[in-house]
């Protein structure tokens, strides 16, 4: 209750502070954060496409509306206590839609009749205007939180698609792959939980009036969302990439698994060679491979295939072998003594 009557109270301010300061101070805190001592340098950031940035602007000035304009609240815009009487609620809301008292419209006089009643007060504080003037079948508080779900569910969905527009290569440049297979379920899951997090405080916030007012909790959460939506796409901008380059610990698993491979492979050769059996069954197989290759090497059609292709048998086989040695000389040095 504290720390969102306090949000709703700065509202205002902290909204034009971040309107003013926002884009300035944010890669910079971002920056911040990410700056640790390292003792190997940095690859050059690849600069920021122009199109992100015109993505990122039509972002930025749409949630920007959003937060200067927010939606209508009837006791908010008017200064009036949730605790004020149905004459003063009737004069404001009739004067603020209609000068003329006689041609009021329905769903605005069905508006009026709700707000005789307490309870349905704190629920369009907690719901918000929308939902207690356009929902003419909601009775109570469950009817009022189905009907405003799908619109809480709008927001988190369009920033989830504008998200996903960010992957594209064509607005986000050649670093888009990379950011989005590191990014992209950290964010997904983070709408989503700020979803579920924004229909479960709605339903169970406990809104209690206080010397004749109370938190407007619809208002609140929809500064409070603006804000996050707002930089979300900006702090997944900026975000570090996973590193192009293997570090030499990267390799030990390998080597180490290759190791254990080649281990395996001769024990197994040993073992082969020590049973008569198995030492026939593999003579077998190599005499079978070994026609089976004749045969291959022997047809017209193969031949043909590798005259039209231009391979040399010959060569391939030297510069296998050329290759394996010069790998093998190159991971076991020879000491002067020696010594391996």
């Amino acid at each position: 209750m504290t720390i969102l009557s306090t949000i709703s109270s700065f509202q205002a301010p902290l909204t034009l502070l971040l309107v003013i300061f926002g884009p300035t101070l944010l890669p910079r805190l971002i920056a911040f954060i990410r700056r640790r001592p390292s003792s190997t340098p940095k690859p050059p950031r690849v600069a920021t496409p122009v199109s992100l940035k015109l993505f990122l602007a039509i972002h930025t000035l749409w949630m920007t509306k959003q937060l200067i304009s927010p939606p209508f609240d009837l006791f908010s815009h008017q200064n009036l206590p949730i605790s004020t009487s149905n004459s003063n609620i009737r004069l404001e809301l009739i004067g603020t839609i209609s000068e003329d008292n006689s041609n009021i419209h329905p769903l605005v006089e069905l508006l009026l009749t709700k707000l005789k009643v307490m309870d349905n007060r704190i629920n369009y504080v907690r719901y918000g205007h929308k939902s207690l003037i356009e929902c003419v079948w909601c009775n109570n508080p469950i009817d009022y939180l189905l009907y405003s779900t799908p619109n809480i569910l709008s927001w988190y969905f369009l920033e989830a698609v504008y998200l996903g527009m960010m992957g594209w290569t064509k607005i986000s440049g050649k670093e888009s792959d990379k950011r989005t297979e590191r990014w992209r379920g950290t964010f997904g899951w983070s709408l989503l939980v700020a979803a579920i997090l924004e229909i479960g405080l709605k339903w169970l916030w406990d809104i209690r009036v206080v010397e004749g007012n109370c938190i407007h909790l619809s208002s609140v959460i929809h500064t409070v969302r603006s804000i996050y939506l707002l930089l979300l796409p900006i702090i997944y901008s900026f975000l570090p990439l996973p590193s192009s380059n293997l570090s030499p610990q990267t390799f030990i698993p390998m080597i180490s698994n290759t190791t254990s491979t080649l281990r395996l492979t001769s024990l197994a050769r040993a073992a082969i060679h020590r049973s008569p059996r198995l030492r026939e069954t593999r003579s077998s197989l190599g005499r079978r491979e070994a026609e089976r290759a004749e045969i291959i090497r022997r047809d017209e059609e193969v031949r043909r295939t590798v005259k039209d292709s231009g391979l040399d048998e010959v060569n391939m086989r030297e510069g296998a072998e050329r290759w394996v040695r010069d790998g093998w000389d190159g991971m076991i040095r020879v000491d002067p003594a020696g010594q391996r």
